[in-house]
């Protein structure tokens, strides 16, 4: 199997642009350059790597060889900054030094509450231009088997191939509400007859952590009234105005601006388990990054506990 350089970054090309023609005006080539790579990258390997449709799509195997680009830019970046050599000049300006692009991805609630100061230290330590995808978990493992992301953030513990899995701790939730919405929907307290009338915020019709805390409150089946707010703070604000309860962060909670007016249903919580997933690959940059989030993780989130059942997230 002969892969080179050349089709790698084509291929990938193809996949970002969506068609081979756009792909082509990327690469300063003609299209039937783009496509005499691709099918000769094809008959390479024996295998269909693209769908021609619009936009272009990749078969497995081509994720797999796509990932391969993506990893490739990385590293040939990477060696571009080190080749420079004024990274490592102690009084260079800081605003010199080679940048590399780094595109990783994470769940609502993480980067609403602990993953942000990841993003600061690890954007000050290093010259990197961060392009970062805020998506659901399921979302964020296409991504990563694609190739589009270095790394995740999910709370799917499934392995992505080609990919190492770390285990990063729960981020912990209670089900709150607005004192005016208890006063209003809940007077006597989280009952079954009122939990079916009084209205529920989830993130999107996959929330199964909203579901998860409807179960934990009311052992009786009740289908309550929903409002879908698929934003992480903008979901905490709609809790707060009383448009409905819902399952917040504990650290949202204990803030004292964001936790402003949020009442706890219940002192039982929720812990939703969350995971590191990156690409397997000698990077300076990926693991600097990999042991920040580590890091930050184990001081921010609540340890694992063995045995313990994973509780989906759906869109958060």
């Amino acid at each position: 199997m002969d892969v080179s350089a050349e089709s790698l970054v084509t291929l990938t090309a193809v996949l970002r642009e969506g068609t081979f023609e756009a792909a082509a005006v990327s690469l300063h080539v003609t299209p039937s350059a783009v496509s005499q790579r691709v099918k000769a990258l094809e008959h390479s390997v024996g295998r269909i790597l693209v769908r021609r449709t619009k936009p272009v799509t990749a078969t497995p195997d081509g994720e797999v060889l796509a990932r391969l680009g993506e990893q490739w830019s990385l590293l040939v970046a990477e060696a571009r900054g080190e080749l420079t050599g004024i990274a490592h000049e102690p009084d260079v300006d800081p605003r010199l030094l080679p940048r590399v692009v780094l595109k990783i991805a994470c769940n609502a609630d993480s980067l609403a509450t602990w993953f942000l100061p990841v993003v600061a230290s690890f954007h000050e330590a290093h010259p990197v231009s961060l392009d970062l995808h805020r998506d659901d978990e399921s979302v964020t493992t296409d991504l990563l088997r694609a190739g589009d992301v270095v790394g995740a953030v999910t709370s799917e513990p499934v392995v992505v191939r080609g990919c190492e899995t770390v285990e990063l701790g729960s981020l912990r939730y209670f089900p709150v509400a607005s004192p005016d919405f208890i006063a209003r929907w809940l007077p006597d307290g989280v009952r079954a007859r009122d939990m079916r009338y009084a209205p529920m915020v989830m993130f999107d019709p996959n929330d199964h952590l909203q579901i998860k805390a409807l179960k934990q409150l009311v052992v009786e089946p009740v289908s309550p009234p929903v409002n879908y707010i698929p934003a992480a703070a903008e979901y905490r604000r709609a809790i707060q105005a009383g448009i409905g309860w819902g399952a917040v962060p504990e650290v949202e909670i204990d803030d004292e601006h964001t936790g402003r007016q949020l009442i706890p249903l219940s002192q039982k919580p929720i812990d939703v388990p969350l995971y590191w997933q990156y690409w397997k690959l000698r990077s300076p940059l990926v693991t600097a990054l990999t042991e920040l989030i580590v890091d930050h993780a184990r001081r921010e989130l609540v340890r694992p506990r063995r045995g313990a059942q994973p509780v989906p997230s759906g869109g958060r």
